[in-house]
């Protein structure tokens, strides 16, 4: 089933509601609601589809889901119990969600201000929800969940400019949260094989980038990166084991760079002035009870330079500059 409604410059107040219930088997639903002018909304149903619900709700003017006779705002596609959800309000907005052999799974979006996009895709994933919500102007929110058995992704952008990308593969109980209330910052977070994860990445300022990587992680918690100030860089790399991070940058020009590799490590990195720059690396060895490396690095005034590097062994270390 293939549904699309385009919303007019009839009149600015023109309030469109199409609700479709096909009377097969399949018990899919579709419904659009739309309130302004040049509204464009696009929802595709294959007939593979069961107990597939699509909502769109757009309220202003120019607002897109999809195009007409191309790529459909909503797509939902040998899929049994899944939800995808969007609601527009403002001018210029852009959204489009496909769903791919999901089962049990929710994907919703809102937007309210001009000129936001939300991009999502999951594919061949069980019990995966994704909620996201855009305040302000020209942000950007891209999302992929791949062969994710269980996970939940909940993220927030408030401002301008503001770019975040989330990618996941069997993901179980991970919860990114990414809030950017400033201009032109951008958010990576990248998982493959997570388990119990929930990284979060807070930017308050201007032009922060913050990047998370995890491929083989397992049980890391708290992987949380807070930047308030401006031009602040962060990079986190895990792979593998009970990885625990936390990297906070409250100045200016800050830059922390953190990289670890299997086993039970442990990094904090704290700096608190403007233009310092902490580095730290930690590699483990073959797996046993005695290698819990942990590290910490804390730099409160300016202008500091510190630099850690652990490999393997029962590793402890740390430096605090004032």
């Amino acid at each position: 089933m293939r549904t699309t409604i385009i919303s007019g410059a009839v009149a600015a107040a023109l309030s469109l509601m199409c609700v479709l219930q096909p009377a097969t088997a399949q018990s899919n639903r579709a419904t659009l609601s739309q309130n302004g002018a040049n509204n464009l909304a696009n929802i595709e149903q294959m007939a593979s589809a069961q107990n597939a619900i699509a909502t769109v709700t757009q309220t202003g003017n120019n607002n897109t889901v999809g195009t007409p006779g191309g790529a459909a705002g909503i797509m939902q596609t040998n899929s049994q119990n899944v939800t995808a959800t969007i609601n527009q309000n403002g001018n210029a907005n852009q959204a489009a969600v496909a769903q791919d052999d999901v089962q049990n799974s929710t994907a919703a979006f809102t937007q309210l201000g001009n000129n936001n996009q939300v991009v999502a895709r999951q594919e061949a994933v069980t019990t995966a929800n994704i909620s996201a919500r855009q305040d302000g102007t020209s942000n950007f929110a891209e999302f992929a969940q791949f062969e994710v058995a269980t996970g939940t992704v909940n993220t927030r952008q408030v401002g301008t400019d503001n770019e975040l990308s989330v990618r996941q593969e069997r993901a179980t109980n991970t919860s990114p949260v990414v809030e950017q209330q400033g201009t032109a910052n951008v958010a990576n977070v990248q998982q493959v094989l997570d388990y119990a994860s929930n990284p979060s990445i807070y930017q308050n300022g201007m032009r922060n980038e913050a990047n998370m990587v995890q491929n083989n992680a397992r049980e890391t918690q708290n992987m949380t990166v807070r930047q308030t100030g401006m031009d602040n860089r962060a990079t986190v790399s895990n792979s593998g084991m009970r990885n625990n991070s936390i990297v906070t940058q409250t100045g200016n020009n800050n830059l922390a760079t953190v990289n670890k590799t299997q086993n039970f490590n442990e990094s904090e990195i704290r700096q608190l002035g403007n233009l310092n720059t902490a580095t730290i690396t930690q590699a483990g060895t073959a797996m046993t009870a005695a290698q819990p490396n942990v590290a910490m690095i804390m730099q409160l005034g300016n202008n500091g330079n510190a630099a850690l590097a652990q490999t393997g062994g029962n590793n402890r270390a740390t430096i605090v500059q004032r």
